[in-house]
């Protein structure tokens, strides 16, 4: 979200928001399932920089063409003061692939049980790092209370 409130000429926030979190709608599915592992296919860079980002984009443009109104509200209700809310294909997709790319870069340091990060060059997560999970996540707390900052300094501003 800081990269938004920091360009928002540039930046497809529902490309970025979808594809940074639509991608935990797998774990959602294996949790659902009682299955003991829930990071599968889809948290693997192999996915998330093929088949995901396309799936997204796709998803995302058709939402931007045919649902552009009701995304200036919702975006102006959040008061989130876009500039625009219907980007080019190209755009939407790269977005798509940055969203998928930050979710499981940080998710290979969180989650010890993530076989296909790297797969087909190794099954497992060789990035796991135990106690250094805690650094990520923090760097993910401070980015998001940056963002919130970034939001709040918009709200008082001209």
């Amino acid at each position: 979200m800081s990269l938004y409130f920091k360009d928002k000429r540039r930046v497809d926030l529902l490309a970025l928001v979808v594809s940074a979190t639509f991608v935990d709608l797998e774990v959602l599915y294996y949790l659902l399932l009682g299955e003991p592992l829930d990071h599968r296919i889809w948290h693997g860079f192999a996915m998330s920089l093929t088949i995901y980002p396309i799936l997204v984009a796709v998803g995302v443009f058709m939402v931007e063409r045919f649902f552009e109104q009701r995304l200036w509200s919702i975006y102006n209700g959040l008061r989130l003061k876009p500039h625009q809310v219907r980007y080019s294909l190209k755009t939407v997709y790269l977005w798509s692939l940055f969203g998928g790319l930050s979710h499981i870069f940080f998710d290979m340091f969180t989650h010890a049980e993530m076989p296909y990060v790297i797969y087909p060059l190794t099954y497992g997560n060789p990035f796991y790092g135990g106690y250094a999970s805690a650094g990520v996540e923090l760097i993910v707390i401070v980015l998001s209370i940056y963002s919130c900052i970034l939001w709040w300094r918009g709200q008082h501003s001209a």
